[in-house]
């Protein structure tokens, strides 16, 4: 049944005005206060993924750090590197090592005898086939006929995808064109060999190139290593070498790279300033000094002891001792990183190249541990791991603060529902009042007429 809002015409009263005020005081004792602390919590909620964020960044720049093979970064070079190049990966071993390169790897090449004068020319007399093989390989065969192309038959032998393609080329001119066949391996070294196995092409397709293994001496060994590839990695410890021609000897030198070992902490030092950055920022108190009321606002990780105890914590696994360690250093301030009295983290580049020169094996140690024992970076990797993983202290904060925002809402929504029925009931009462108040006055003059009539 609809109301009727009658609006003070009986009263004289702005009841519309009253019910607004009286609406206004409900809802904010049942909604907008409620509303207010959901936005603090929804602010809490993000500034607790931002701070997740923020620890990720570091435990990545962290794992770049903590494995002694990858921790302190090498460099290859090599004394003559038209013979031989050289780079550095994980796990090689500061030394010299003298290369000398006998023979070069390569692949076989076929190409046949005779020209034609375009690639669509015939190259078969009749029925036949066209077969090879790459290696210990299985025989490739292809059927030819009159019919059957220059380019036909490139086209074939690429279409089995075996280890092998082919070309058309013109070893002649635009005016005096003489085309042939070009059949190459994929890969180089002996395994990859083409044999032509039968030919009843009329171009006379043979191997015009055999294909070798490359040959090298290692300073140390009596006998000349070989492989397939002019690309080695399997012969100085993590150290990837390119044969680029016969000669040498070439001396090559894996060294300690100081300045990618410099950016790599530098990396983990600036991901650690920019957690507390944050933190400090999200915690900020201010006061309005505009407001007549001194209203104070705080950050939404102000008082956030979860957050805090994170913080102190982290602060712990970067600056305490390590201890069973054999190198000289158990701590990271006596590598050049040290802590300032605002908390956060600095780096002395000078330290650190010094340290590292004076015992890497002992950086190498601190950084990632030795055998079971755990250097700084394992520390601070297990801790960043068990505050973030599953059951951490991050996700149980974040749990209760998503379960904060879901009581809120439901509490705001039934806040909604009350404030509803309370106008409503306010509107039907002074709808009731302005009906009587009507009545009243029409009984009134109803009085008044009559009364003057009967005088």
């Amino acid at each position: 049944m609809a109301t009727i809002n009658i609006g003070g015409l009986a009263s004289g009263l702005d009841t519309n005005k009253i019910v607004t005020q009286l609406v206004a005081l409900e809802r904010r004792r049942g909604v907008d206060l409620l509303q207010i602390e959901q936005l603090e919590q929804q602010s809490r909620q993000s500034a607790l993924a931002g701070f997740g964020t923020k620890i990720a960044n570091l435990l990545a720049a962290v794992d770049k750090l903590r494995e002694p093979t990858s921790a302190l970064a090498r460099k290859a070079t090599s004394s003559n590197t038209a013979t031989v190049t050289a780079s550095a990966g994980s796990g090689a071993l500061t030394g010299t090592t003298e290369i000398t390169v006998n023979t070069l790897a390569r692949g076989s090449i076929a190409t046949s005898a005779t020209g034609t004068s375009s690639g669509s020319s015939t190259i078969a007399g009749g029925a036949g086939i066209f077969s090879f093989q790459i290696g210990s390989g299985a025989v490739q065969t292809i059927a030819i006929d009159a019919t059957t192309t220059l380019e036909g038959l490139a086209s074939s032998i690429n279409g089995l995808g075996v280890g092998a393609s082919a070309t058309v080329v013109n070893l002649g001119t635009a005016s005096a064109p003489d085309y042939r066949l070009r059949l190459a391996s994929r890969d180089t070294g002996t395994s990859s060999a083409i044999s032509i196995t039968a030919d009843n092409t009329t171009i006379g397709v043979s191997v015009t190139q055999t294909a070798l293994n490359a040959s090298f001496s290692v300073s140390g060994f009596a006998t000349p290593f070989t492989r397939e590839s002019n690309v080695v990695n399997d012969v100085v410890a993590g150290v990837t070498l390119t044969l680029q021609a016969t000669g040498g000897p070439a001396t090559i030198s894996v060294t300690t790279d100081t300045s990618v070992v410099r950016k790599d902490v530098e990396a983990v030092v600036s991901a650690f300033n920019e957690i507390v950055s944050f933190v400090n920022q999200q915690s900020a108190v201010t006061q309005d000094a505009t407001s007549t009321d001194r209203d104070v606002e705080a950050g939404p990780l102000a008082f956030d002891s979860t957050v805090r105890s994170v913080l102190q914590g982290l602060r712990t696994s970067v600056s305490s001792a390590v201890a069973g360690l054999s190198g000289s250093y158990s701590l990271l301030a006596e590598t050049g990183v040290s802590s300032t009295r605002e908390g956060t983290l600095v780096l002395d580049g000078a330290a650190l190249d010094a340290a590292l020169a004076a015992d890497e094996g002992g950086v190498s140690e601190l950084f990632g541990g030795s055998g079971a024992t755990g250097g700084v970076f394992d520390r601070v990797h297990d801790y960043l791991t068990g505050i973030t993983g599953a059951g951490g202290l991050l996700e149980i904060r974040s749990k209760g603060v998503t379960a904060s925002i879901d009581d809120l809402r439901e509490r705001i929504e039934a806040g909604e529902r009350q404030v509803a029925a309370f106008e409503q009931n306010l509107r039907d009462t002074f709808t009731n009042l302005e009906l009587l108040v009507s009545r009243l006055q029409s009984q009134s003059a109803f009085l008044l007429n009559s009364l003057g009539k009967s005088s």
